[in-house]
């Protein structure tokens, strides 16, 4: 099957101006231009007055009729994470006709990336404009199937450092040369449960904390399983027995909400606070301190 470039930022997007009050970019749905096999996103309103919602717009390759209502689409989404990138990816397949896939590629970082993944957590329906030939353009409604999968993305994937537009297209790009054709990648990636599979992928870390640790506590931070973010620190009831013997051997980790909470005085180089240690069970800490 003839592949076209999908990976890119939306070529022949004929854009508005920025709305006054959010200064997100509306797409034109009557004036969109697509090579054939391309596939985009874009914030639009069915009407003037009408509400703001992210679309899929969608023209087949030569050959491709897309007429009646009942085509039959299949939904399907994934993470994947390419070097520093995180790249998010849905696809939707025309089963009715001849079971064409359409992939397209979501940049939290580019200016209205943030904006399109809250819209595709909140709206319940999805429309996809399919554009043949001529440019004539048929819409089908359909339930957007991929609202949980940018619910649960968002506070994931907003917390990563921002990339660029040039390291996104360059990701999505090495990516798709060894996943594609598309007929792979559709069978790589089922909706919830790539989520999943790539978030174990990437460890939770200091860099995933949705606060702020002082940068001398960062070389005694962990992350467990059972107790999430935490700090390695030594109990204030063992400070004495720390100063004598060595430090290492009376770190215990702790909660980073509780450590930055009961406040820290260092003793030869190690972080002390006052948290209740039991002999044997180890810190009493309040268990809605741990963040996962």
């Amino acid at each position: 099957m003839q592949e076209a470039n999908t990976t890119g930022p939306p070529q022949g997007f004929l854009l508005e101006e920025s709305m006054e009050d959010s200064m997100v970019q509306m797409v034109d749905p009557e004036k969109i231009r697509l090579v054939p096999g391309q596939s985009v996103q874009g914030i639009y309103a069915s009407r003037p007055e009408g509400a703001r919602e992210v679309g899929l717009f969608i023209r087949g390759l030569p050959g491709a009729e897309f007429q009646d209502q009942d085509l039959g689409i299949e939904q399907r989404a994934g993470l994947v994470r390419f070097d520093d990138v995180l790249l998010v990816v849905t696809m939707i397949k025309i089963t009715r006709t001849n079971e064409e896939i359409f992939d397209v590629w979501w940049n939290y970082h580019s200016p209205d990336g943030s904006t399109q993944f809250k819209r595709m957590s909140e709206q319940e329906s999805l429309t996809v404009h399919f554009y043949n030939e001529k440019g004539e353009r048929f819409s089908v409604d359909t339930e957007n199937g991929f609202r949980k999968f940018f619910s649960d993305l968002q506070t994931l994937i907003a917390r990563t450092k921002p990339w660029t537009e040039v390291e996104f297209d360059r990701a999505v790009r090495s990516f798709c040369a060894q996943s594609y054709p598309k007929e792979n990648l559709w069978e790589m990636i089922e909706l919830g449960s790539s989520l999943k599979d790539s978030i174990q992928a990437q460890p939770p870390g200091i860099d995933t904390y949705p606060g702020i640790i002082p940068e001398e506590l960062h070389r005694f931070y962990e992350y467990s399983p059972e107790k999430g973010h935490c700090i390695r620190v030594i109990p204030s009831i063992l400070e004495g027995d720390a100063t004598t013997g060595n430090p290492e051997e009376y770190l215990h980790a702790a909660p980073v909400k509780t450590v930055l909470r009961c406040g820290i005085r260092w003793t030869r180089g190690y972080p002390v606070v006052p948290v209740p240690f039991i002999p044997g069970h180890g810190l009493a800490v309040p268990p809605d301190d741990a963040e996962f």
